[in-house]
């Protein structure tokens, strides 16, 4: 009987041992874009200090982070090079001011190194300013995306609805 109750406690103490763990290979089947997130990654501070740059009215000084052989940027639909990109962001402290981009809420921002090999930083927010010419206080939800390759940003894709700025733009150019 002590024999019996032996086996069976040795027998419960092994099954209770967690699995062990195992490699496996990346699933690729759809496309590899499974990974691992981390908000403070070295290209998450490096995009945190991007974002500063910005509201700062100092977004050139990002230059150095952007490939010299990086031609992938967008704002919504539009491809534009990397000195307009640079130009084009810089160019909104033309037409606000307080431009913030965690006045209402932080921005979420995070990068993740997928199976697949790419690593991408998103961030997500409501940016706000306070139009030079027309005085109103705009919102507008925004998301980016950066890949870098080598510690450097080789495309950025910038989504928003334009409407504000332009209408920003307009009320600049009449008078």
């Amino acid at each position: 009987m002590k024999k019996l109750l032996l086996s069976l406690f040795v027998i419960s103490l092994i099954s209770c041992q967690p699995p062990k763990e195992q490699k496996t290979s990346p699933n690729m089947e759809f496309g590899g874009w499974s990974g691992v997130s981390d908000d403070h990654s070295k290209e998450s501070l490096m995009a945190r200090e991007f974002n500063e740059y910005y509201v700062t009215n100092t977004f050139q000084k990002g230059a150095s982070m952007i490939s010299d052989e990086a031609d992938e940027f967008f704002f919504n639909n539009d491809k534009v090079t990397k000195q307009g990109w640079l130009d084009g962001a810089s160019a909104h402290h033309n037409y606000f001011n307080n431009i913030s981009n965690d006045k209402i809420q932080p921005y979420n921002l995070t990068t993740t190194r997928y199976d697949n090999g790419q690593v991408w930083t998103l961030c997500w927010f409501i940016w706000t300013g306070k139009g030079k010419y027309t005085e109103t206080e705009a919102q507008i939800l925004v998301h980016y995306g950066f890949r870098w390759k080598d510690d450097k940003i080789v495309a950025a894709y910038h989504f928003f609805d334009p409407t504000l700025i332009n209408n920003e733009i307009a009320a600049a150019s009449e008078n």
